[in-house]
């Protein structure tokens, strides 16, 4: 079958889906689960794959799900992950299906990143005739947290025998049915700093007795603005947000600590590595200038994902083939993380976006959004690619 009569049975078969992958993902989106505590997500998944007649493992990673669909005499093995976990949100859409879990929503679009790789395991069994490479669907709990869930399912095996690995992600910041596409380096580091200025307490009416933590720290948030301002290269990514600051209990005391919080986001392993030199420096110069003392932890988290260029460039060409030209959009990299980023370290692979903004449906708001809303009438793309691409040799 050539390709392009074969693109156009796959279309066909992922819009006959189309009713039950909405579903799906109305049924995740009522009942979201937080990281590790997807019990009911993943035991409604496992079912899906058994009566698809896939084989299933449960619990893998805590409460990951895995299913398998071997094909015979195929001599490579691909796999698709979607992340499962929800997050600490209060809903504030009025839907039908609006979250019943107080607190808890699928503001981050992981409800349909599930339901597109359910209906693509749909899909496939409707084509295993066609499928030339054996597959593996990877349900991962625990994305939005570190540590998350990937690294664990890669220690407790899921890429045993897998030879490249697939992600996709909606994107409410691209229009809706446009992939977004980029090589090298796509998302970012997610490290997590943690600064405590050391002074010398008293009474708020005798400060030259005194070493403020709070002024040293309110210059130390302004020096550490000026690392990627004046001490980066301007063409090496970085963003460093201070977003937490607590110190004092009373309107008349000056405390003896502050404590900073924040994040660091790097693309390069390059910069990364140099990060806490720089913030490092910055704080001992100022402190003891100051003389006061401090304690610094960098703690690091997920590592930046870089798309590798024959992978990318492969699913690109499956999107052409699929939807068009105009359906691939070359975005910029984002200063989010993923923790894709931990498959792509250990094999080939790609991880894409799948946009869902759409200003005449009200899904243009962002990610993590209390009103994040999505543009159902996208969610046959996902199946579709990802069957296209299993049946690829």
């Amino acid at each position: 079958m050539q390709n392009n009569e074969l693109a156009q049975e796959i279309i066909a078969r992922a819009k006959d889906i189309h009713d039950y992958v909405v579903r799906m993902r109305r049924d995740f989106h009522k009942h979201p689960e937080t990281g590790f505590l997807e019990t009911r997500t993943s035991g409604v998944i496992a079912e899906e794959l058994k009566r698809m007649g896939i084989s299933v493992q449960t619990n893998i990673a805590k409460t990951g799900v895995v299913g398998t669909l071997p094909i015979p005499d195929a001599k490579k093995a691909v796999a698709f992950r979607a992340d499962m976990d929800a997050l600490p949100i209060t809903e504030e859409n009025c839907l039908e299906f609006k979250s019943q879990n107080e607190g808890v929503s699928h503001a981050c679009g992981h409800d349909a990143n599930m339901a597109m790789l359910l209906g693509a395991e749909k899909l496939m069994t409707m084509l295993q005739g066609k499928l030339k490479r054996q597959v593996k669907f990877i349900f991962q709990p625990c994305e939005e947290q570190h540590p998350g869930g990937a690294q664990l399912m890669i220690d407790e095996g899921v890429l045993s025998g897998v030879d490249e690995i697939y992600g996709m992600h909606i994107d409410p910041c691209i229009a809706s049915g446009v992939f977004g596409l980029r090589y090298g380096p796509t998302m970012a580091a997610t490290d997590r700093i943690i600064i405590t200025i050391i002074g010398k307490g008293g009474h708020a009416s005798t400060p030259h007795l005194c070493v403020d933590p709070i002024v040293i720290a309110a210059e130390v948030i302004l020096a550490i603005q000026t690392i990627v301002s004046r001490r980066i290269n301007p063409l090496s990514p970085c963003v460093v947000s201070l977003c937490q600051i607590a110190g004092g209990t009373t309107f008349n005391v000056i405390p003896d600590t502050v404590k900073i919080t924040g994040t660091v986001r790097t693309l390069s392993k390059e910069l990364r590595h140099r990060m806490p030199l720089l913030l490092e420096d910055t704080i001992k110069g100022i402190t003891s200038l100051n003389n006061a003392s401090y304690q610094f932890e960098y703690l690091r988290g997920h590592p930046p994902l870089n798309n590798p260029q024959p992978q990318l460039q492969f699913v690109q060409d499956k999107i052409v083939e699929l939807f068009g030209g105009n359906a691939v959009e070359k975005i910029d990299p984002k200063m989010g993380g993923e923790d894709f980023s931990y498959y792509l370290e250990k094999i080939k692979g790609a991880y894409i976006f799948l946009g869902s903004g759409c200003l005449e449906k009200g899904t243009q708001h962002p990610l993590h959004s209390s009103r994040f809303l999505l543009d159902e009438d996208i969610l046959f793309s996902g199946p579709a690619l990802y069957a296209y691409i299993a049946c690829s040799p």
